[in-house]
C-alpha cells in the first residue's frame, strides 16, 4: 500500500495507474511522429548476428577450449568470492577481506548471477539463488545508496537472473528494490536523487547537500523500467524513467554560449529541483556513456515503438559524428570532449563501449556508414590495449588532434603519442570490459574469428598480469604490469561483463544471440522476444 501511494504521489498520475494499463510514455516521437507498423516490421527484419560463423571442426575445437578456460578463470574468482566473502558486495583479492562498497546487500553476488547461468554452472547458481533470496533491501549498511549504481547491478541482475532462469524469486526482490528506489524519484521534477537514503528517506548529492546530479546517473533507468513494468503489469517504472526525458527536453533549449549549444549533444551536470543543465562539456565517457547508450537499447527493447529513444538517438549521433569524433595525428579516430567551441583530446576507457553500441544500432538500422565508423573507433580503443606490452589499457589517455601543436604536451607525452599514438593520462586498469565488449559486439556481428583472438590476448593479458590468490587485481601500470604493483580492488562488473563478454565471444554464437537479447549497460542480457503493443 505504501509503494502504491508513493506512486501516485510522485507523478500525480492515479487514472492511469489505476484505470487504464495503457502508457504512451515515448511513444511518440520529438516531433509528434508516432510509429506505424510499416516501419517496426522493417525494423524487425534486420538481423544483427553474423551467419557466416566459421564451421572448421578445428577451429571450432579451439574455440571451445578458450570458452572453457574463461569459465574456469571466472570459477577461480567465484570460489575466493564464495569462500571468504560470500554475500558481501566485493572482495579484496588481495587481502581476502570482504568489502562493503554497495550497501552490504551482496553487489558481487546478485551482479553475477546470470553469468553463473550463462556458463552452466548449476550448483553454484543454486547456491546462489538461496543467498539471493535472504536479502532484505530495506536494512543495509547505514549509508546512502547510489541510486543508478544500484539499479543497473541489483536491479538490471535481478531481472536477467529471473528472464533465464525462471525463477519468480528474482523478480519479486527486483521490484522490492525498485519500489524503494522509486522514492528517490519524489523530487519536484522527478529527477532522481543521486544518493538515496534507505533508513531515512532521505536524498543526497554525492558532493553533498547539493542537487547535482550528471546525465548518466539520472537518464540510464530506461532499459530495467521498462522490462520491469513489462514483467509486473506495472506502469510507474516506466512512467518515471521517461520522466526524466520530459523534464529535460521541456527545460533545456540549446544556445549558443550556454552549458548546452548543440541538439543532442548534452552536458554533464544538471540540477535536479530545476532540470536545468549547469556545466560538463559534452562527452562519451563516465558520467555520460550509458544515458547515449540506453537511447538506441531501449528503443529496440520496446520492439522499435518508443519512437522518442530513436529521435533522441539519432539527434545525439549527427552531433556526436560532428562534435566529438576527432582524427588523431596517428590518424585514427578518437572519442573525445566538446562542443562547438572546441575540443579536448582527452579520453577515458568508459568510452571504448561506444563502438560496441554504434555497431549494434548500425546493424538494427541497418546502416553500413555508422558501422564504418564504429570500425574506426574500435580499431582505437582496441590499440589502446594491444599497443601496451601487458594486452591491457589504461583508465584515461590523451591524443594529438590531426594539425595541433604538441607544444602543450609534455616530453613524455610527446614520446608516448610517437610511440602509441596516444598518451597514458592514467595508466591504471581496474578489469574494466568496455573494450572487451566492444570488440565481442564486433565479433558477434561480422563472424570475423580475428576479434575473438584479440579478447583472447587480452585474457592472456589478465591472466599473467592480474591473477591473485583473490581473484583478479587490479593494475598500477599497464606498461610494466605485475611488477608495477597491484591494486586490492575486484569490482562487481568483473562478475556480470568482463568475464560474460570473454566467455561469450568463444560459446557458440547462439548462446545469448544479439538478435534474441539486449544487453544492459552493466552487461545483463535482456530478452528481446517480450512484445510491446503500447501496454503494461
Amino acid at each position: 500500500m505504501k509503494c502504491l501511494l508513493l506512486k501516485i504521489f510522485c507523478f500525480g498520475q492515479l487514472a492511469s495507474l489505476c484505470a487504464a494499463k495503457h502508457i504512451a510514455d515515448g511513444i511518440e516521437g520529438i516531433k509528434g511522429h508516432i510509429p506505424r507498423q510499416r516501419d517496426i516490421s522493417r525494423y524487425m527484419q534486420h538481423q544483427v548476428q553474423a551467419n557466416n560463423f566459421t564451421s572448421n571442426k578445428a577451429l571450432q575445437s579451439i574455440r571451445a577450449q578458450r570458452a572453457e578456460d574463461v569459465r574456469k578463470g571466472f570459477q577461480h574468482a567465484w570460489r575466493a568470492y564464495k569462500k571468504y566473502a560470500f554475500g558481501a558486495d566485493e572482495i579484496n583479492p588481495l587481502t581476502l577481506e570482504p568489502l562493503t562498497t554497495r550497501n552490504g546487500w551482496g553487489a558481487t553476488l546478485v551482479d553475477a548471477l546470470d553469468t553463473i547461468h550463462i556458463m552452466g554452472l548449476h550448483d553454484e547458481f543454486e547456491e546462489a539463488a538461496e543467498k539471493v533470496r535472504q536479502i532484505d533491501f530495506e536494512k543495509n549498511d547505514g549509508a546512502p545508496s547510489k541510486v543508478f549504481e544500484t539499479n543497473i547491478r541489483y536491479i538490471g541482475g535481478l531481472i536477467s537472473a529471473f528472464e533465464l532462469s525462471g525463477n519468480r524469486m528474482f523478480l519479486k526482490q527486483a521490484t522490492s528494490l525498485a519500489d524503494i528506489m522509486l522514492e528517490a524519484f519524489d523530487t519536484s521534477t522527478g529527477i532522481p536523487w543521486q544518493m538515496w537514503n534507505v533508513q531515512t528517506g532521505t536524498g543526497s548529492s554525492e558532493a553533498g547537500p547539493s542537487t547535482l546530479n550528471n546525465l548518466a546517473e539520472v537518464g540510464s533507468y530506461q532499459l530495467e523500467f521498462f522490462r520491469l513494468s513489462q514483467l509486473t503489469h506495472d506502469p510507474s517504472y516506466h512512467k518515471a524513467a521517461q520522466r526524466v526525458f520530459d523534464v529535460i527536453l521541456d527545460n533545456n533549449e540549446p544556445h549558443k554560449g550556454t552549458p548546452y549549444s548543440v541538439p543532442g549533444l548534452y552536458p554533464v551536470f544538471l540540477d535536479i529541483k530545476t532540470g536545468k543543465f549547469i556545466s560538463g562539456k559534452p562527452n562519451l565517457g563516465g558520467g555520460s556513456d550509458s544515458f547515449y547508450e540506453y537511447l538506441i537499447k531501449t528503443w529496440a527493447l520496446s520492439g522499435f515503438r518508443l519512437q522518442r529513444n530513436l529521435d533522441l538517438w539519432l539527434e545525439s549521433l549527427r552531433s556526436i559524428k560532428k562534435y566529438i569524433l576527432s582524427r588523431g595525428s596517428d590518424q585514427r579516430l578518437y572519442m573525445a570532449v566538446g562542443d562547438d567551441e572546441g575540443l579536448d583530446s582527452i579520453s577515458d576507457t568508459f568510452t571504448c563501449f561506444f563502438p560496441g553500441t554504434l555497431a549494434l544500432a548500425s546493424r538494427l538500422l541497418n546502416d553500413n556508414e555508422t558501422l564504418g565508423i564504429a570500425h574506426d573507433l574500435l580499431m582505437t580503443s582496441y590499440n589502446t590495449f594491444s599497443s601496451m606490452p601487458t594486452h591491457i589499457g589504461p583508465e584515461n589517455f590523451g591524443f594529438l588532434s590531426e594539425g595541433d601543436s604538441d607544444s602543450d604536451l609534455s616530453k613524455s607525452q610527446r614520446a608516448e603519442i610517437k610511440k602509441y599514438g596516444f598518451y597514458l593520462d592514467h595508466p591504471y586498469y581496474l578489469m574494466r570490459p568496455e573494450v572487451i565488449e566492444s570488440v565481442f559486439y564486433f565479433y558477434r556481428i561480422t563472424g570475423d574469428e580475428r576479434y575473438a583472438d584479440w579478447i583472447w590476448q587480452i585474457w592472456q593479458g589478465i591472466k599473467d598480469n592480474c591473477a591473485v590468490d583473490g581473484g583478479y587485481a587490479g593494475l598500477r601500470d599497464v606498461r610494466i604490469g605485475r611488477r608495477g604493483g597491484l591494486i586490492g580492488k575486484q569490482e562487481s562488473f568483473v562478475f556480470s561483463e568482463t568475464f560474460k563478454y570473454m566467455y561469450l565471444a568463444f560459446a557458440t554464437p547462439d548462446v545469448i544471440s544479439l538478435d534474441d537479447y539486449i544487453f544492459s549497460t552493466e552487461g545483463h542480457p535482456f530478452k528481446r522476444s517480450t512484445s510491446f503493443n503500447g501496454t503494461f
